[in-house]
């Protein structure tokens, strides 16, 4: 399995001007590459990846005697990714509209993230060092935590700090889940996850929400306020942009990145956490971007992170040989009782403010979140024939029978689009 391994770096004041410069080359290299392709197919000739950089080698071998200071790789590697990204535009071409994912490729300007890369055969790695052409060692701030071959690395400035992201070909040494351990995972905006591994409602875990953007949202619209009222001004005077400006737009980034690590490092902790104690895990396919529409919830259901936890669980279970379980987007599983199996709990925007409710049938009161962890997780304690996706169980009062050991549960289940 191919993963990536970041890693900061702590380069000198000179090391970081020389990172600095390839960044340069590599965005000068990008910016050339695309206006020497749009001017190829003005002219009627047939635009390439392997001619575009043909033209590069020649044409910064008479004019750009500059761009050799740095490694090569930066503005070679630049002009690959230029042609990559035109297969894929011209790929996306022939799909429908809603289908598109990429879009014509777009010149690039100087900012505060920039990176470039590094081929397999141009970068050492030895302990808490890395060895990078034209420049020489330059310290890490920890070692490869990750076992197997290497297959590239991209430098990259972010926040106000470098980092160094390393793509390795990981051998399979990851410790596996206990056999047989299933357990359903409620992602909400209040509680980030509410965990079964049990039918026990009192066994049922729950991990916080930090919510890193509510926390700091006060200083960032600060920040973009003074940044915005700068620009404005100074537009308006005809000057450019000042070194004030710029140290507040620094300031911004690491605010941006500080909100960013703190949500990732929520969802890798979460993550590995499930994956090393369950084989199984069960969790909903949310609509996220249908939940972002609305604008009294977008807020709150993006600094959650969803998508990010669903990517880290797909393979992280996948190294553990594990499976990862997605109920059907209409599965009710906070309206079915987990005791009765009626479907009576709150309906529609009722759930987004009940904690608790009674099940009318058999007098029961459920939590929401851990009731609807336990139902999931009998999704997942069903036979794999029919834990599919678009499977959910029948909208209507069916008896549960109890789980034993030796045979799992099963629901009731039948195919349909909505509930």
């Amino acid at each position: 399995m191919i993963l990536g391994h970041t890693i900061a770096l702590d380069p000198t004041p000179r090391q970081a001007a020389h990172l600095r410069r390839a960044c340069g080359t590599a965005r000068y290299a990008y910016n050339w590459g695309l206006a020497e392709w749009q001017r190829m197919h003005k002219a009627g000739e047939k635009p390439s990846a392997n001619t575009i950089k043909r033209r590069w080698n020649a044409f910064r071998k008479a004019e750009l005697p500059w761009s050799y200071e740095v490694t090569k790789c930066a503005s070679g590697q630049a002009i690959m990714d230029l042609g990559t990204a035109f297969n894929n535009f011209f790929r996306d071409c022939k799909k429908p509209k809603r289908q598109r994912k990429f879009r014509y490729p777009r010149f690039k300007r100087k900012a505060l993230n920039e990176s470039f890369d590094l081929w397999i055969d141009q970068f050492d790695l030895d302990w808490d060092k890395v060895r990078i052409p034209k420049l020489g060692w330059v310290k890490t701030r920890e070692n490869l935590r990750i076992c197997g071959v290497l297959l590239g690395a991209t430098v990259s400035f972010s926040g106000g700090r470098w980092f160094l992201s390393v793509k390795v070909d990981a051998i399979d040494n990851e410790e596996r889940a206990p056999s047989g351990t299933v357990c359903g995972v409620d992602l909400g905006s209040r509680t980030l996850a509410t965990i079964a591994g049990t039918d026990s409602e009192a066994d049922a875990e729950s991990t916080d929400n930090l919510k890193p953007r509510k926390r700091l949202l006060g200083r960032i619209k600060r920040m973009q306020r003074r940044i915005s009222l700068q620009k404005h001004r100074a537009k308006k005077l005809g000057i450019k942009a000042s070194r004030r400006q710029y140290k507040r737009q620094l300031c911004l980034s690491k605010l941006h990145a500080r909100l960013a690590n703190i949500r990732k490092d929520a969802a890798h902790k979460l993550t590995i956490d499930l994956t090393r104690r369950f084989e199984t895990i069960v969790i909903e396919d949310l609509n996220v971007s249908g939940m972002a529409k609305n604008h009294s919830l977008a807020g709150a259901v993006l600094d959650c992170g969803f998508g990010e936890i669903r990517r880290q669980l797909q393979y992280k279970a996948a190294m553990r040989n594990g499976r990862v379980v997605f109920a059907d987007r209409f599965y009710p599983s906070t309206q079915i009782c987990s005791c009765c199996g009626c479907l009576t709990g709150p309906k529609g925007r009722e759930e987004l403010h009940i904690e608790r409710w009674v099940c009318r049938e058999c007098g029961v009161e459920h939590g929401r979140d851990s009731n609807a962890a336990i139902n999931l997780r009998r999704l997942g304690l069903a036979k794999p024939e029919v834990t599919r996706g678009d499977m959910v169980p029948l909208p209507a009062c069916a008896s549960i029978p109890a789980s034993t050991v030796d045979e799992p549960q099963t629901l009731t289940v039948r195919t349909c689009a909505h509930i």
